[in-house]
Parts: structure tokens; sequence; C-alpha cells
């Protein structure tokens, strides 16, 4: 049975006024719908949510970069540090883009590479959306050198379930605005955003200071 059929009726005793249906609250009336079918009248927002429509994603967000500032502290020995090497400069930072290898400590992160070292397609992400985890790890030896205490980095998605959900694969929100018309009827712009969310995740270890 369809989602629809469930609110067919004869009369208006089939249908039970203030229930919370998919679409709205029933009004306990039974009204006609098309040819000889009646359905149970709901108020609500129309016309109802159509999730048929074809998504166009914006393939330009895979050159966006994102800039991490971060820093770690540990209190009990008055320690602070930036995830900003002392090497770096302001030339360095407009020029640089994070990558494994070369560029380990550059605070600017292109969204494709992120999206590559999370092991994800970025088209099929950017479909249907997800949650992608930037893990900041510290590792700082307070025995040695400032040089000694440098953030790490690594990338996982963190919805891998909802990736294999039917009913509600990846990640979207829903977001509206209203507004009245001068005959005091209301309207709404409901908008369903499906989106790439980043989640910075930091941890940080110290090692015992030698006493």
């Amino acid at each position: 049975m369809l989602e629809t059929e469930k609110f067919n009726c004869t009369q208006d005793s089939d249908c039970t006024k203030n229930k919370q249906g998919s679409y709205g609250i029933q009004t306990g009336r039974c009204v006609p719908f098309k040819n000889d079918i009646k359905m149970c009248e709901i108020k609500g927002w129309c016309p109802a949510e159509i999730d048929t429509i074809e998504i166009n994603p914006m393939m330009e967000v895979e050159n966006f970069t994102i800039f991490i500032k971060n820093s770690i502290r540990f209190p009990i020995f008055n320690y602070t540090k930036g995830n900003f090497p002392s090497t770096i400069t302001s030339k360095y930072i407009k020029t640089c883009k994070f990558d494994m290898v070369n560029n380990t400590y550059c605070p600017i992160f292109r969204v494709g590479d992120i999206v590559n070292y999370a092991e994800q397609d970025f088209t099929k992400l950017a479909r249907k959306g997800g949650v992608i985890g930037i893990k900041i790890n510290w590792i700082c030896d307070l025995d040695k050198s400032d040089d000694h205490c440098n953030p790490s980095y690594s990338f996982k998605r963190l919805d891998a379930m909802s990736e294999k959900n039917a009913v509600s694969p990846g990640y979207n929100f829903r977001f509206a605005k209203y507004f009245k018309m001068e005959n005091g009827t209301d309207y709404r712009t409901l908008v369903k955003a499906y989106a790439i969310r980043f989640d910075v995740l930091v941890n940080g270890n110290q090692m015992p200071i030698g006493l």
C-alpha cells in the first residue's frame, strides 16, 4: 500500500481530527481528491515536498579551501602550541596547500584533497552529502624542544552507516524562509540542502617531563 493510500476515506468519520500525518495534521474532513477518490484533508504546507527532483551539485566546491587554526594546551605545564610552525611565513600561507608528503603543516586544505584522503568519491559525496572528520592528533615530548610538538592530520568519513541507508543516505538539512502576503496568507520557501560537513576532532598527548 502506498503512503498516501492510508488517507483514503469515504466519510468524515474515517478521518481522525488532529492526528499527525506525514505532511500535516488531519482536519477530520473527508474531501474529494480526484475522480471518485476521497482523502482525509490535512492542514499543512503545500505543495508537499518532492524528493524526485534532479539534484545538480556545485562541483566547484571540490577546489574550495578550508583554513584551520588550532592549538593545544597543557595547563599543568603552562604550555601552548598552535598548528602554525614558527618557520611558516605569510608568503607560504598564501601559496601552500596541505598534502601528506611535502606540506604536512600547511593549515590550508583543499576540499577535494580531504575527500580523497578519506577515501571517498567526491561526485557521490556532493550529490547526497556526508560527514568527514578532520582529526588533529598532537603528540608532544615536552622534554625536548618546541619542534617536537606538532600536529598530524588524518581524515575519515564519520557517517559511513548512513551511506548504506536506503531511506536517508548521506547528509542533508532543511531550512525555511517565511513571509506573509498582503492578503494575510503565510508562505514559505523550504530548502533541502545536501552538504559535506566537516567535523574537526582534536586529541593531544604529552610525554612525561623528566624531573
